[in-house]
């Protein structure tokens, strides 16, 4: 039997979501994990085992106590590029361009990146932000680095940054999108917008990046976020040191993990529009359209105007009715309790605004020419398909391994 390996997780500045990752394949592979860094952030001086993973960061400490350890070590980040280490890390690339993508499809043309310093990791997420931008002839403003240890001329007064932070808010166009580093930098956008007054997702609409549920969902206004995949960095990062501990090479190049896509949350949940009335009917229209007694005139009620002329900029704005859109929005969750659930039409019909279901059997086929239960076997047969198609390869490979 193979002896257990003892591998050290220093991994003092870094999302738990590395934790997890390294933490399921210890279990796969019987590791035994030394987790003391990450209560105590404390380095093991003279500590022996067989691996390292790590998160370095700015450590110079941390950076000092690996290379003289030499054991076998893969870092979780491309921070510390100046470090001879076999490393695992995300890609900035197309994390930056799934964001800017999210923002393109509901019509925004104003952008804000927010970084957290001015290092390689937050280069590479504005870049791919900023580029696929440029392909739509659109322009990205830049604010301020959230950690000022990185920023020329910044300052660490919490407050001096805020007001900043406001000014640069308040004086960008609006509707603006706005995408931060992390969604700790992306929450402190939502709390500046509320102290400038500035209405989130109505007039700034706001992206992180990580998906940290714990800090998305807590939010006064929940915040969407790219899906980092820290889970899955920190698990092949696991699987490169179980290579180095048998003796084996290092990958030559960085090993990249992609995003996963984009949790939607309030935070960027509506369309771009340059009319407030109009982006808060939409509001109004979002959060309350499950009810079945929900009028126009409840709708008109939420804005700031009466009703020929909020019809009027509504149309303008989004080129169909107050009505229509009230429909449109049911519709659609119509078709995802369909096809993600065994619920009846009934029960659907109750959750969705529908008075009655023949109301909601009457709808569907009129705008999407099937019926509900067509639409519902639709979708079962092509998660069949698609299961298929994904398990055919894996088998194949099992087979010529």
């Amino acid at each position: 039997m193979a002896r257990k390996r003892t591998v050290l997780l220093a991994l003092t500045d870094a999302h738990h979501g590395f934790f997890r990752g390294v933490a399921r394949y210890a279990r796969e592979h019987h590791w035994h994990l030394v987790a003391d860094m990450i209560y105590t952030a404390k380095i093991p001086i003279g500590w022996r085992g067989d691996g390292i993973i790590s998160f370095i960061g700015y450590r110079d400490d941390l950076a000092e106590f690996i290379l003289s350890s030499r054991l076998p070590t893969v870092e979780i980040s491309m921070v510390r590029n100046d470090i001879n280490l076999p490393r695992v890390e995300g890609d900035g690339d197309m994390i930056g361009r799934l964001a800017a993508e999210h923002f393109l499809e509901r019509g925004y043309r104003h952008f804000v990146w927010a970084p957290l310093m001015d290092d390689i990791v937050n280069a590479e997420r504005y870049g791919g932000f900023a580029n696929r931008l440029a392909n739509e002839k659109l322009a990205c403003h830049v604010l301020p680095p959230a950690d000022s240890r990185t920023a020329p001329g910044g300052t660490r007064d919490w407050a001096a940054r805020r007001r900043l932070l406001i000014r640069e808010l308040r004086r960008l166009p609006k509707p603006l999108a706005a995408f931060g580093y992390n969604d700790c930098v992306a929450a402190d956008l939502i709390d500046a917008c509320d102290n400038a007054g500035l209405l989130v997702p109505e007039a700034v609409a706001v992206m992180g990046v990580d998906n940290d549920a714990m800090l998305c969902e807590c939010l006064r206004v929940p915040l969407s976020s790219v899906c980092h995949d820290l889970e899955g960095m920190a698990y092949q990062a696991a699987v490169v040191l179980d290579r180095l501990m048998a003796g084996k090479k290092a990958p030559k190049e960085v090993l990249r993990v992609p995003p996963t896509g984009v949790v939607t949350r309030r935070s960027t949940d509506i369309l771009a529009v340059n009319n407030l009335e109009v982006a808060k009917a939409l509001r109004f229209i979002h959060d309350q359209y499950s009810k079945p007694l929900l009028s126009v005139d409840d709708v008109v009620a939420a804005t700031n105007l009466s009703r020929r002329p909020l019809e009027k900029a509504f149309r303008k704005e989004l080129e169909r009715t107050l009505n229509e859109e009230l429909l449109r929005l049911r519709l659609e969750r119509v078709k995802d309790l369909l096809a993600t659930t065994a619920m009846s039409v009934t029960e659907i019909s109750g959750m969705t605004g529908f008075t009655r279901p023949n109301h909601l059997h009457r709808a569907f086929r009129k705008h999407l020419r099937i019926s509900p239960r067509k639409y519902r076997l639709q979708q079962i047969s092509r998660g069949r398909a698609h299961t298929r198609a994904t398990r055919g390869p894996r088998k194949q490979a099992q087979r010529g391994a």
